[in-house]
């Protein structure tokens, strides 16, 4: 399996995304077969190791938040583990359809994720959208990038997709007439933060223009029905993709249900959040997708 070519202390975490046998996705309108090889090499890729930190820091987050969710790593057991999903034989099971694309606020054809580790780009503060702030990408996994606010620290790391509006090439706020913000929560003396902007942009690799993908337009209305499947964030542990159900539709508004975890992660989101996803849109990005738990 692909978790044993990484140190064994992550192997729990890492089994949970491992597919042992051939991935089907609903990618638009039809099913189609991959090569599960392709996912199995993104287990092992550069990105992905690039995030052993994060994954570790992560899963003892995790621990607090999500008990019976994830494995722990100092339980008397191991939790059992679905050890092969696929969405075709899901989708029989459950006698559930998917959620059309046309749903979703997400390009029909994934954009390439041409960022880099390291690199520097200019973001909104997601804790204060008013403020746009010096980012740096600090880990990659599949067209979304996990983010760090410059003067920031590790604890308020946020994703974003490649085609965001919340993220612009460094300049943007210049030319608009703008200014660079400190993030919430700078730990330097605010009166410091000019300094600190040419320290941090000083021979800094700067993220092309290139990289950034225009925002796919918003569906013209709700079209979710209750009982649909799609992929969703869990926004408690947001480096994961899961497989989920629409339980409620009201307004603007769609009741995302986890599969298989007894509603601890459940919330509401506006239907076009960019983090929910139609069925397959992880296979298509190379994108690790958690199986469903096994809370009955």
């Amino acid at each position: 399996m692909c978790s044993n070519t990484l140190p064994s202390v992550l192997t729990q975490t890492w089994r949970r995304r491992a597919v042992k046998s051939a991935e089907f996705c609903l990618h638009f309108d039809k099913i189609a077969k991959i090569d599960c090889s392709d996912l199995c090499r993104t287990f092992t890729q550069q990105p992905v190791l690039n995030m052993v930190r994060t994954v570790l820091k992560d899963h003892k987050d995790s621990k607090k938040d999500k008990a019976g969710r994830s494995m722990s790593l100092t339980g008397p057991g191991p939790v059992k583990v679905m050890e092969s999903f696929t969405w075709e034989e899901y989708l029989k099971d459950t006698s559930s359809v998917p959620a059309p694309p046309s749903c979703f606020k997400q390009s029909r054809i994934p954009p390439s994720n041409d960022f880099k580790v390291g690199m520097k780009l200019e973001a909104r503060d997601p804790r204060n959208s008013t403020s746009t702030c010096i980012a740096t990408v600090m880990g990659l996994m599949g067209v979304r990038l996990r983010l760090r606010l410059d003067g920031s620290d590790s604890t308020n790391d946020f994703w974003r997709l490649v085609d965001s509006a919340d993220i612009q090439p460094i300049g943007t706020c210049e030319k608009n007439g703008d200014m660079l913000q400190p993030p919430l929560g700078f730990r330097m003396n605010a009166s410091s933060w000019p300094m600190f902007l040419l320290r941090t942009l000083n021979g800094a690799e700067i993220a092309p223009a290139t990289a950034f993908k225009k925002e796919p337009l918003r569906p013209p209305q709700n079209a979710f029905k209750p009982g649909m499947k799609l992929e969703a964030v869990d926004k408690k542990n947001p480096y994961l993709i899961c497989p989920a159900t629409i339980g409620e539709v009201k307004g603007e508004e769609v009741f995302v249900m986890f599969d298989g975890w007894r509603g601890a992660f459940d919330y509401w989101c506006r239907y076009d959040s960019r983090d929910i996803f139609p069925v397959g849109w992880c296979t298509v990005t190379k994108h690790s997708l958690q199986p469903p738990g096994n809370s009955s």
